[in-house]
């Protein structure tokens, strides 16, 4: 295929402007949240593996955990070695237990983990810079070295192993991997727990430990199993001290003892449910799970992968400007559908990619050779002269877009009628509705006011618009919170301008009529049930998706019986304003409602238009206009 000059530049360019931007980082929250849905899927907790927790329950039985001294913990490990037919095969400790206390207590405990024996206790390191000088000159800063370690009193750490317990979340508060070692002294070595623990109990089988693969610092990637509550039973320490647990219960496990309590605020999210938090002594568990069985995974050097982007980048971009848009496409999408399935095989072979790297790549190079197509047929059928018609050429193409990205059909379903409509106060609007299928049983419906007009306002609701399809529908997802959750902390990533939007959503269960909403911000719905009149429901209002990371919604029902029917708007229509600077108000709307409440969605919406324009009279439109009626068959 013979290459122009051109398109060899614009190819080279972009693939090297995408390759950076996309390896330093700009998909990187999103990309690990890909890569958690895509490979960490739940299992089967291992049961060689027994979590008993120092919980609430030890709590009311014992006092609180500030006036307990060792003998306690002792005393745990005293019942755990009183059967020597039945001891665990390993016992690991994740509390830390530094410095002399009383000499009693601290022999016990020490003389307690000699007799069990195979006993793995904590230690811990804090990080920090140091300068390594040479000559009375500074030659070099670690950034990461150990500037103090606190480790087990002497006669504990002669009497059992020593396991770091240090643990450091990603950028976004998530945990995906674990630090093998620590180096206290130079040359020196310590395992963490977790690994310890493992080779503990691999040694009592007669089998020898295979190490992690590890960066140049020294972390493994995580493969977690089960999430929050998989190895614990329920068992607290205090059943344990009690001897309330039968001694064949305890033969040749792996019993980990640690916080189970909020108290000890020992909890970190972890891809595998970013929803509930996970104890620290759990992800040692799914940490002792993954070496024991030796799923060990290597992430790709972040180098090879960008020049393997660059080369795909470049060769995408070719075909695109070479071919027609429709070829493109095509070609894009089936790119797309390789690279998952590649990343999914790659990782299944132990290999950890970035999963949106090659889509985000190629999609880019798709969109850039679409504005280069777009381009050249502009200079072929015509050179603007004027600004002004540049500006209104642009305008009304972002208004053929704003159009074509709402629904065009109405939907031919027995369950339900409904009509929308969206007037723009500017040539493009702020406002949008929608509504489609996310399963057989289930239609969203929503409508929503962007906190703008003109072109930005129009943006902004597109990839709201877009992002809201997206997590619904891709992961069939029937919760209106949830999605406005999600969709709120994706827009909250990327938003320079600060704009916010106003959002009802709702999702209608077909079978039952059961309409589950969810309101950010937005006006109130105005419900009719079968047999009455229009009414406001003044539903509970969450904060506007934009404004702030890490907002929850609260989601509510509304059983809807045939004939009932809900219509929602946007402020535009209760906003609208006559010559006298009047509001048309909602008890205006509410009273036409009331009046044709019994006409079909279309011809309400139609006299709704007509009684706000016989208001408003020859006064400007300073807002968008949109509604959206439904009625329910059943």
């Amino acid at each position: 295929m013979k290459v122009s000059s051109k398109n060899l530049l614009y190819s080279f360019a972009a693939s090297a402007l995408i390759t950076i931007i996309i390896s330093a980082g700009f998909l990187q929250r999103v990309d690990r949240w890909t890569q958690d849905w895509l490979f960490q899927n739940p299992g089967m907790a291992s049961t060689d593996i027994v979590v008993v927790g120092i919980d609430e329950t030890a709590f009311q039985e014992i006092g609180p955990y500030n006036t307990w001294d060792r003998n306690v913990i002792a005393s745990a490990l005293d019942v755990l070695a009183s059967d020597p037919d039945h001891k665990p095969a390993v016992t690991a400790i994740d509390v830390l237990y530094t410095g002399h206390t009383s000499e009693q207590a601290d022999r016990h405990l020490a003389d307690a983990a000699k007799k069990l024996g195979n006993v793995v206790v904590a230690s811990i390191a804090e990080f920090g810079q140091e300068i390594k000088w040479q000559d009375g000159h500074a030659v070099s800063v670690d950034t990461s070295a150990v500037v103090n370690y606190e480790s087990p009193y002497e006669e504990l750490a002669e009497a059992a192993t020593i396991g770091h317990i240090n643990a450091v979340s990603d950028i976004d508060s998530v945990m995906r991997h674990a630090l093998l070692y620590i180096s206290p002294e130079e040359g020196d070595r310590v395992y963490s727990l977790s690994c310890e623990t493992a080779r503990l109990f691999l040694e009592s089988k007669g089998e020898e430990l295979r190490l992690p693969p590890v960066n140049k610092s020294g972390y493994f990637y995580i493969p977690f199993t089960a999430g929050q509550g998989s190895y614990y039973d329920g068992i607290s320490i205090s059943n344990l001290i009690n001897n309330e647990i039968p001694s064949e219960f305890w033969e040749g496990k792996i019993v980990l003892i640690g916080p189970y309590a909020p108290a000890f605020q020992d909890q970190y999210f972890t891809p595998i449910d970013k929803g509930v938090q996970m104890y620290g002594v759990e992800i040692h568990a799914n940490l002792i799970q993954c070496i024991l069985e030796g799923r060990y995974k290597t992430e790709v050097p972040n180098i090879f992968q960008a020049i393997l982007l660059f080369a795909l980048c470049m060769a995408a971009m070719l075909f695109f400007l070479k071919k027609s848009v429709r070829i493109g496409g095509a070609v894009f999408a089936g790119i797309v559908i390789i690279g998952a399935l590649g990343t999914m095989l790659l990782y299944a072979a132990g290999l950890i990619t970035h999963p949106l790297w090659l889509p985000a790549g190629v999609f880019a190079c798709f969109i850039i050779s679409l504005a280069v197509h777009y381009i050249r047929a502009a200079k072929e059928r015509q050179k603007l002269e004027l600004e002004k018609e540049r500006i209104t050429t642009e305008l009304e193409l972002a208004t053929r877009i704003q159009v074509s990205a709402l629904p065009k059909e109405i939907p031919d379903e027995k369950e339900f009628v409904l009509y929308a409509s969206m007037v723009p106060a500017k040539e493009v609007g702020g406002d949008f509705y929608d509504y489609y299928p996310i399963d057989d049983d289930h239609w969203l419906f929503v409508i929503a006011d962007v906190s703008g007009k003109g072109v930005p306002g129009a943006l902004f609701m597109m990839v709201t618009s877009a992002l809201i399809h997206h997590v619904a529908v891709s992961a069939s997802e029937t919760n209106p919170a949830l999605i406005l959750q999600k969709v709120n902390n994706e827009i909250c990533l990327r938003n320079p301008a600060d704009m916010f939007i106003t959002v009802w959503l709702g999702i209608l269960e077909l079978s039952t009529g059961k309409l589950t909403a969810a309101n950010a911000g937005h006006e109130y719905p105005i419900i009719k049930k079968a047999g009455e009149e229009f009414e406001l429901l003044k539903d509970k209002h969450g904060l506007v998706v934009g404004a702030m990371e890490g907002v929850r919604y609260k989601p509510y029902e509304i059983q809807l019986e045939p004939g009932a029917k809900f219509f929602v708007y946007t402020d535009g229509i209760a906003e609208a304003t006559n010559a006298h600077n009047e509001l048309y108000g909602t008890e205006r709307l509410a009273q036409v409602l009331r009046k044709y409440g019994e006409a079909a969605p279309a011809e309400i919406l139609h006299e709704v238009d007509a009684a706000v324009n016989e208001f408003v009279g020859e006064a400007p439109q300073f807002d968008d206009m949109t509604m959206l009626c439904l009625e329910y068959r059943g």
